[in-house]
């Protein structure tokens, strides 16, 4: 009977654990116009000028160095509150590490945060 309850109650933990999501530690988005510095996103939260966006829901893209998220961003402005975008951050490395940012329509390089 132990051993049942150990596997059910460990298979429970495996089907509700989110996935692991990439290392965003040290990565930011560039300083844009109205910010003027460097956003970190390391937490998974960030602020731009008129809105905070939260990266959740991580999925791995298979066979790359990559993962996809839903960004949900609130600011005042918005008619509902909120937003959601899909947004993938993949991270190139060869003879320097690189890290980007792709949204439908929009893609930007991060820059490691100073």
């Amino acid at each position: 009977m132990t051993r049942i309850t150990f596997t059910l109650a460990t298979a429970l933990s495996l089907a509700f654990t989110p996935l692991a999501a990439q290392d965003l530690s040290g990565w930011c988005l560039p300083a844009d116009e109205c910010m003027g510095v460097q956003m970190p996103i390391e937490s998974g939260t960030y602020d731009t000028c008129e809105e905070r966006c939260t990266l959740t829901n991580p999925v791995p893209v298979r066979d790359m160095d990559a993962t996809l998220y839903d960004e949900v961003c609130r600011g005042d402005w918005m008619e509902n509150g909120s937003i959601t975008n899909r947004i993938m951050l993949i991270k190139q490395s060869s003879n320097q590490t690189r890290m980007f940012a792709i949204r439908e329509g929009w893609i930007t390089q991060l820059e490691r945060c100073k």
